[in-house]
């Protein structure tokens, strides 16, 4: 078997110290490289070959957070997942349509149970749950702290630009951007939902910390804003729109025209990334497109891209081209995410990334030195947070791998 010139992820390379020749060792290579982040081959000594691979992953996200170039690392992610909840929606369309079901049913039904938007201003004391135990209580100990001044008659206001450790409550007094379902955490949410207008709340829990709220505002949002979700709901309760889904990409894939001799060549000779995979009746795949889109997808529902497994390889060139032709699908029919979704998403991704930097030790601004001695630093952590951290980072290794440019020792290892 030829080695193909792009492997089915970008490689993720052996990185087992070798032996030195004398030439390698006037030029005084690195072992492993992560980017612009190196490693010596002391640091890599007693290192088995899975943890210098946790190793190179780990120094990747801590790159990426220190160049502040989080959200470029995550991009494929966070789309593919906004790319889900279209696809849902147009799952629910598909299923009302089978029932004959129209929007004058689903706006009717969406006047008995209307969506709001609220206008809230909050004082946050942050605490995230993973912080230790003393911590949780001296923040919780301030937000009482401070609802009792509240209760005593304080301004609210005048309380959130004075004791809010939210970045920028000062300036704002603690007022949010007018939110809807999905826009704020679901503790946060539904302590506001309860509130009537001018109701204050008592201490709130969130993933961030201790909240006290007090409601501003709250308006019904127009049903065309809502509709989406109306939808989503009401198709829940006939059948279940996964199968209908599913169904409809069946069918698609029958139109797809697969580039059988590139994808009976998959694992014996070099694919380039503009190759055409596959052709519809509109539309096209490349190599690159299922290769970021693999690298992108969780854990356990990514594609398996075995070199040498051709079958393998086409079930996920039919599996990519249906998913874009729902996405034409998407398109045409107008079907958009709310944005209120679209923020979760990005917000799910963010919360992820904070949480591995307070647990692993990773920051902005740190230069490559640094960002070299922190990632071995996360690799010697022995916590169960930072375990948990370390396996979400290595998930994500084929993203990483695209990131930035890996080198160290070996021929690459293969998944």
């Amino acid at each position: 078997m030829h080695p193909r010139a792009r492997p089915p992820f970008p490689a993720l390379l052996s990185l087992a110290l070798v032996g030195l020749t004398p030439a390698c060792a006037r030029k005084e290579a690195p072992p492993l490289t992560v980017g612009d982040v190196s490693f010596s081959a002391r640091q890599l000594a007693g290192l088995s070959e899975e943890r210098r691979h946790t190793l190179a992953m780990l120094a990747g996200v801590a790159r990426a957070i220190a160049e502040g170039r989080i959200d470029s690392l995550g991009a494929p992610i966070v789309d593919e997942a906004e790319a889900d909840r279209a696809l849902d929606v147009l799952a629910a369309d598909l299923t009302l349509e089978a029932h004959d079901i129209g929007d004058d049913v689903l706006r009717a039904r969406y006047m008995t149970d209307p969506e709001y938007e609220l206008t809230v201003r909050h004082i946050l004391f942050f605490s995230e749950r993973w912080r230790s135990p003393s911590e949780r209580a001296q923040a919780r100990a301030k937000a009482e702290r401070a609802l009792a001044l509240l209760r005593d008659g304080a301004d609210f206001a005048e309380t959130a630009a004075k004791l809010s450790e939210e970045p920028g409550a000062q300036g704002r007094q603690g007022l949010l951007r007018p939110g809807r379902e999905g826009s704020w955490v679901p503790e946060f949410w539904n302590a506001a939902k309860a509130l009537e207008v001018g109701g204050m709340s008592g201490v709130v829990e969130t993933r961030y910390g201790y909240h006290i709220l007090r409601l501003e505002d709250r308006k019904i949002v127009p049903f065309e804003e809502a509709r989406s979700r109306v939808a989503r709901n009401v198709a829940s309760m006939m059948d279940d729109p996964r199968e209908t889904m599913r169904a409809w990409l069946t069918d698609a894939r029958s139109r797809v025209s697969v580039a059988e001799d590139v994808v009976s060549a998959y694992g014996h000779s070099s694919i380039p990334g503009d190759a055409v995979l596959a052709t519809w009746n509109g539309g096209a795949i490349h190599e690159n497109d299922l290769m970021l889109w693999a690298a992108a997808a969780p854990e356990a529902e990514r594609p398996t891209l075995r070199a040498g497994d051709p079958d393998a390889f086409r079930e996920a060139v039919l599996a990519l081209a249906a998913r874009r032709m729902a996405l034409q699908e998407v398109r045409r029919r107008g079907i958009s995410v709310p944005a209120a979704e679209r923020d979760e998403v990005r917000r799910d991704w963010i919360d992820r990334t904070a949480r591995w930097a307070a647990t692993l030790g990773f920051a902005r601004n740190r230069s490559p030195e640094q960002v070299a001695t922190a990632a071995l630093g996360a690799l010697a952590l022995t916590s169960q947070g930072a375990d948990i951290a370390r396996r979400e980072v290595t998930a994500i290794a084929p993203l990483i791998e695209r990131f930035y440019r890996i080198g160290g020792a070996g021929e690459g290892r293969r998944r």
